[in-house]
């Protein structure tokens, strides 16, 4: 699948670069930081992040062992160059036979050159067994890049999101506490007047500072919010304050049916990049087997070297040779056999992690189609409980300005229309996030599907 090559990653190195650059001075001419939208924190991210470039340089060394494989079994050259100094002196060049007008020079220094040449004619399959398992495993390097930055991707966007909810729920705590702030005021006004009672003020103050508390405390998690964002996209805090970000679509209601749920599930299994990289560890297990297996065979080799045999004087003659080379290996002491049953056992094991691999991912579209159908439903139940909460609050203000209503019950549907409007923005980013993770589950989690995040309502 490979949906991030390793090269192609350099371009979107340069594209965040740019990006930075570009935010940069932007907020030069402006004097504050432009708005920062879902797709361009996440390229931020996948530029930047150093676990991604980890990956890469991996996959990159297993391309290379890929490359090396494919030069197994061709021709290989060898220059040696000695001089040796003996005792006594010896033969400057081979003895080709005893009569007189064969015998070899005699010296005590011996000059030698040699370029040997050997190359693999038949191996039994050893060499394209090495070049399919090398292929495999920078195939699998390859799905693991993708998986960690569809992680990332995952990653930035719940990051993206958390940040708006925790504006929604510090504007609802605002909201409550302001409302809260009023009736504050509008109690001392009555006791100043003689006309409210001292408790009323006492319990107003009361609930003002509990208020006040939960506004702090949700200040505090927008700024953390906030803050892990900024790490994420390496970008400086301000560029990442909820104020700058662009809203995200919540998305339809409809639950799933089973046939679509199935199509679903067979779209993980075809398209995450967890069951592609079990796939190729399975592909690269079976060659690393019919490897092991090519030691049973013989193999068939040329071989051939030139040599340049001379003196101290250096005076040198030449001699050459050619040939073939099979080697049978017949005793190993049952080495290669345990070698075998080895592989066996790696094999056994990879294609049961594919197993466990497609399992996990149903099992990851399940999961996220019923997060998703959960949140998605609480979200709407309490978004209808929200807009009735806002007018019994405003009828309990209305009472309690006329001297019907209470101040208790006032003050309890302020309390619970805060807390329905947070589980509200709560359930809508649970919805979110769950709807991500099945994009991530199905292999769907690409740039275009993060940019339609920013333009569905």
């Amino acid at each position: 699948m490979n949906r991030l090559p390793g090269l192609p990653l350099r371009p979107a190195l340069l594209f965040g670069l740019f990006l930075a650059l570009s935010l940069g001075g932007a907020a030069g001419a402006r004097g504050e930081p432009p708005p920062l939208t879902l797709s361009a924190a996440v390229e931020r991210a996948l530029a930047a992040h150093p676990s991604l470039h980890a990956a890469l340089a991996e996959q990159e060394a297993f391309r290379a062992a890929a490359g090396e494989a494919r030069t197994s079994g061709r021709p290989v050259a060898r220059l040696l160059a000695t001089g040796t100094r003996y005792g006594e002196p010896v033969p400057v060049t081979p003895i080709h036979g005893f009569s007189p007008g064969h015998l070899p020079a005699f010296d005590e220094t011996l000059v030698q050159g040699t370029l040997s040449v050997r190359t693999t004619l038949w191996d039994a399959g050893a060499r394209r067994a090495r070049i399919r398992q090398s292929d495999a495993e920078a195939a699998a390097a390859g799905e693991a890049l993708d998986a960690l930055a569809d992680g990332i991707r995952a990653g930035v966007v719940s990051a993206y999101a958390s940040v708006l909810a925790r504006r929604d729920l510090l504007a609802a705590a605002t909201g409550r506490r302001d409302a809260v702030a009023a009736e504050l005021a509008r109690v001392d006004e009555l006791l100043a007047a003689g006309r409210a009672p001292e408790v009323e003020r006492l319990r107003a103050e009361a609930a003002l500072a509990a208020a006040e508390a939960e506004t702090s405390r949700a200040a505090t998690a927008l700024d953390s919010a906030e803050r892990d964002l900024a790490r994420l996209t390496t970008l400086d805090v301000t560029a990442c304050r909820a104020a700058r970000l662009a809203p995200l679509g919540l998305g339809g209601t409809a639950p799933v049916a089973e046939a679509e749920r199935l199509r679903l599930q067979d779209d993980a299994v075809a398209g995450s990049p967890a069951v592609a990289r079990a796939r190729e560890q399975v592909a690269a297990a079976e060659a690393a087997r019919a490897q092991v297996r090519t030691a049973l065979y013989p193999t068939l080799e040329a071989v051939g070297a030139l040599q340049e045999l001379g003196n101290g004087r250096l005076s040198f003659a030449t001699e050459w040779q050619a040939g073939l080379q099979l080697s049978l290996l017949l005793f190993d002491s049952g080495a290669t056999g345990r070698r075998l049953a080895r592989a066996d056992a790696l094999l056994a094991a990879a294609r049961a992690r594919l197993a466990e691999a497609e399992l996990a991912a149903r099992e990851a579209v399940d999961r996220a189609l019923a997060a998703r159908a959960d949140a998605l439903a609480r979200a709407g139940a309490l978004g209808r409980a929200a807009a009735r909460l806002v007018e019994v609050a405003r009828v309990e203000q209305l009472l309690l300005e006329v001297g019907t209503g209470t101040q208790v019950d006032y003050l309890a549907a302020e309390a619970e229309l805060a807390a329905t409007r947070a589980a509200v923005v709560e359930a809508r980013t649970l919805a979110l996030v769950a709807e991500v993770e099945l994009a991530r589950a199905t292999g769907a989690l690409t740039p275009a599907w993060i940019a339609h995040l920013e333009t569905r309502p």
